[in-house]
């Protein structure tokens, strides 16, 4: 028989970890409570018709019961009907809309289910959490190696607007594919945090790259998505507990290979490797910031059929829509909610659907890029 409450470090380091994980939820869930709930412009994209007709209380409801259960958790960490009650009220919340499955939330949910799962063998759920860290980095990293990356990300954001490099000069030679640098980093430092010699540097530089992005992405900076800056904060925290404060302890990652965690090494380790050829969600694949997102632009050829849209409203300097009104997606639901939209073109479609049947008199039409590119 597994004891529940194993005595030693083990214990207390995951006990911080659920802390943590609650503390930096929190501030998420209240930036972005009109993502999970249905007081916003912006459509929700159910996963099955049938979670589509719930009506507004049963969002409300549930993201009243997280708020609740976090706070819960905090006073009581190891209570496992709370963990349990609160994964199961994510899960029926992303069901009634996809956009709220971000990067983030996937993460803390696998961090409840390793708690809850690994309950007597504490030393068990400590190796699944640092391999979900290990591959959050590396897929991360892997997916930043595209054009994409370079064009929007590193020398528009991070060389052009937040270091003040001349647009022209951020788009040239060895500065602008520096920019695979960025990638092959965090793709490396992720391979470092599996292997103990190894371990402490890795962890480090990555706690240096988080902090170059709550500066980059904060208020001395771009101050822009602050629904991250919470997440990064939790990642410095993570790193620190698990790979300097436990640096001594062993983690065989072996033990993933069986037993109630192969579902960490499947979702993980396994599935984000489809990604590659488009067959893994990108936000399931700690695709977040790779430039490879796709997007969806919105076409509006009569705004006074749609008052409520006009502040998303911009020109059409993309040249897609016949000199009309567009509405880029990922504008509009970060302007109205704080939360970016789950970016996959089954769920853009959901929500193109609505806005017909919304919006008939305003003559939308629909853009889909893909790496930039347009795509039907």
């Amino acid at each position: 028989m597994h004891n529940n409450s194993l005595p030693g470090d083990y214990n207390k380091l995951n006990i911080l970890i659920i802390r943590i994980t609650c503390l930096c939820w929190l501030p998420v869930k209240v930036l972005g409570w009109r993502m999970f709930t249905t007081n916003r412009l912006f459509p929700t994209a159910p996963v099955f018709e049938i979670t589509g007709r719930f009506p507004p209380a049963i969002h409300i409801a549930l993201f009243s019961l997280s708020i609740l259960l976090l706070f819960l958790l905090l006073i009581s960490p190891k209570n496992k009907i709370f963990l349990a009650a609160l994964l199961g009220a994510e899960i029926i919340s992303c069901l009634l809309d996809q956009n709220r499955i971000q990067p983030w939330d996937y993460l803390y949910m696998f961090t409840l289910f390793i708690f809850i799962v690994n309950t007597g063998n504490q030393k068990l759920a400590t190796i699944a959490f640092a391999f979900i860290l290990a591959s959050t980095y590396f897929y991360s990293g892997l997916g930043k190696l595209n054009e994409g990356f370079l064009q929007t990300i590193w020398s528009k954001m991070i060389l052009h607007l937040f270091l003040r490099i001349p647009a022209k000069t951020a788009q040239q030679g060895w500065l602008f594919y520096g920019g695979y640098c960025a990638g092959f980093f965090e793709l490396t430092a992720g391979l470092g945090l599996l292997f103990t010699r190894t371990r402490r540097i890795a962890a480090g530089l990555l706690i240096l790259m988080h902090l170059f992005i709550l500066i980059f992405l904060g208020p001395p900076g771009l101050n822009y998505n602050r629904i991250v800056w919470p997440w990064n904060m939790a990642m410095i925290l993570y790193l620190y507990l698990i790979f300097f404060k436990n640096n001594k302890s062993d983690l065989a990652f072996k033990h993933l290979l069986s037993g109630r965690n192969v579902p960490v090494l499947i979702c993980w380790g396994i599935l984000p490797a489809f990604n590659l050829a488009g067959y893994w969600d990108n936000y399931l694949s700690s695709a977040m910031y790779s430039g490879k997102l796709p997007q969806m632009i919105i076409c509006v050829k009569d705004t006074s059929k749609c008052p409520g849209l006009r502040r998303f409203c911009k020109p059409d300097y993309r040249h897609l829509c016949n000199d009309y009104s567009t509405i880029d997606l990922g504008y509009w639901a970060l302007s109205e909610t704080n939360v970016a939209p789950y970016p996959e073109i089954r769920v853009y479609k959901k929500i193109q659907h609505q806005l017909e049947i919304r919006y008939p008199a305003a003559g939308l039409s629909f853009n889909y890029l893909v790496e930039g590119k347009q795509q039907k």
